[in-house]
């Protein structure tokens, strides 16, 4: 089985190409988005590189947030053109998962954390069970550093913090005497841990067409929250 991977849910593009038990091909652009175009050009250097026809691909293994609602929306548009054209199913898999996975072998308790822009975090909370896989304890939250830190430290226990978020607050996050950091190393949800996840989930056959795919925005958009801001500035002349 092959899966065509793809995450654009933080400040990084990310996609790769695995067969079931081998290394994955993977190329991460940093910076801004990239438009459509740029990740069909970087689908198809995978492919050409990896000697791999779209006909084998098996289903797309796609990052569906929460995260940054551009670079959601850029990634879920493609993946759902992609595998719509091969008539393959989406397996969606959220970031914060694919954060707290990689730190699955943690005898703490996992906190994943997001940048959330405005001053605001995604994060969710887990901890690793037996077989080599972690746990979800808490729902998809957003909120502020602050607020997380209070309710980390209301846990009463060692907690690991994972991803970019919380290096971007660790300054907040220091202060719970109990909270550690992974590190730089996985600040961004890694294709790899996309893709361990993924596989299991699509021999399980628990996947999704592509027009099923919901995506995990947990709050409004940017762009709709910058709209009513103008509209209730607009009113208030």
């Amino acid at each position: 089985m092959i899966l065509l991977g793809i995450d654009t849910a933080t400040e990084t593009t990310s996609l790769g190409l695995c067969k079931y038990g081998e290394p994955p091909a993977t190329v991460t652009l940093p910076g801004p988005k990239n438009q459509l175009e740029s990740i069909a050009t970087m689908v198809q250097y995978l492919l050409d590189s990896s000697g791999v026809a779209p006909s084998q691909i098996a289903a797309v293994a796609l990052d569906v947030g929460p995260g940054l609602f551009t670079g959601l929306r850029v990634g879920i548009s493609f993946a759902k053109t992609f595998a719509g054209a091969l008539g393959i199913p989406i397996i969606p898999v959220s970031s914060l998962d694919v954060l707290a996975f990689s730190q699955r072998n943690c005898p703490r308790a996992i906190v994943s954390v997001i940048d959330a822009r405005r001053s605001e975090v995604f994060y969710a909370m887990y901890r690793k069970v037996p077989g080599g896989g972690v746990a979800r304890l808490t729902q998809y939250g957003v909120g502020s550093p602050e607020a997380l830190s209070t309710e980390i430290e209301s846990m009463a226990e060692s907690v690991i913090l994972v991803g970019h978020g919380a290096i971007k607050y660790k300054n907040v996050f220091s202060n719970v005497l109990q909270a550690h950091f992974a590190g730089a190393a996985v600040a961004y949800p890694l294709i790899p841990m996309l893709f361990e996840i993924a596989f299991p989930l699509a021999f399980s056959e628990q996947f999704v067409p592509p027009e099923s795919v919901e995506v995990i925005y947990i709050r409004d958009a940017d762009a709709k929250v910058n709209f009513e801001v103008r509209q209730a500035l607009q009113k208030d002349r």
